[in-house]
């Protein structure tokens, strides 16, 4: 994978992290761990998630890898 798309992958999970950050948490410092886990989450998991049937392309790979690190990290930083 080139660097502009890990570069991208990372900025659009980030992206996504910060938003499921500010509507689950709301308050304190969750929307920063949220952008960390969603931009970590969308460069390694494309990269699992392509090695599997479920293969959808970088993009959506990285999308949906960023959504469900990034929810998990919400929800556990929530309770």
């Amino acid at each position: 994978m080139d660097p502009n798309s890990i570069l991208f992958l990372l900025v659009m999970g980030t992206m996504l992290g910060v938003v499921l950050g500010f509507l689950v948490s709301g308050e304190g410092y969750g929307w920063f761990f949220n952008a960390l886990a969603g931009g970590l989450g969308a460069v390694f998991g494309s990269q699992l998630i392509s090695q599997t049937g479920a293969d959808m392309g970088p993009l959506m790979n990285g999308m949906f890898a960023a959504c469900a690190s990034a929810g998990m990290t919400s929800l556990v930083l929530r309770t």
